[in-house]
């Protein structure tokens, strides 16, 4: 067993889950698959390290798609989740819609434990878990990101986010 595949090994443990790690020593990857109820919505779960590149990735994807009329107003959300975030980001693919949750570390040089990898599991599923509703109302409800939040009390950005330097653009 490879020194990240104990650690991710070592946090499904902690966690209770059951499951099987796909190891291949060869290109030194590591994977866990399974699925998570996340606000009552089955939401794929994917484990990634890389042993190379001292890399773990934690993925949840919940079971909606951006529809494409609405794609520019998840963004618009997607964007407005991510400056209230610390630790991990949400992502929509372009090829397909689909909204992904991630918290990622490079853990090169450091010595994490199955409790690091057991605290990103954690904090995907929380950062998701507090927006699903939100998510799932703009990506195929026909709902306004400006809406959403202001329901919420919420500005698109932050009150405490740092100021953009002038000149600075949004490239999507």
């Amino acid at each position: 067993m490879t020194r990240l595949s104990a650690l991710v090994q070592e946090a499904l443990d902690q966690l209770g889950w059951q499951g099987d790690l796909t190891l291949d020593e060869a290109s030194g990857t590591i994977r866990f698959s399974s699925m998570i109820l996340i606000q009552d919505q089955p939401c794929e779960l994917f484990i990634d390290a890389h042993e190379e590149s001292d890399f773990i990735g934690v993925y949840y994807y919940p079971p909606f798609r951006a529809k494409a009329d609405y794609y520019p107003e998840t963004c618009l959300l997607i964007n407005a989740i991510n400056n209230r975030t610390r630790h991990g980001h949400l992502e929509i693919l372009r090829s397909n819609g689909r909204l992904r949750m991630v918290v990622s570390a490079d853990v090169e040089g450091a010595s994490p434990t199955g409790v690091f990898v057991a605290q990103m599991m954690r904090c995907g599923a929380d950062i998701l878990s507090d927006w699903m509703g939100e998510l799932a109302a703009v990506a195929v409800g026909n709902r306004r990101a400006d809406d959403v939040l202001a329901e919420l009390e919420l500005d698109a950005v932050p009150p405490s986010a740092p100021a953009e330097e002038e000149g600075a653009a949004c490239t999507g």
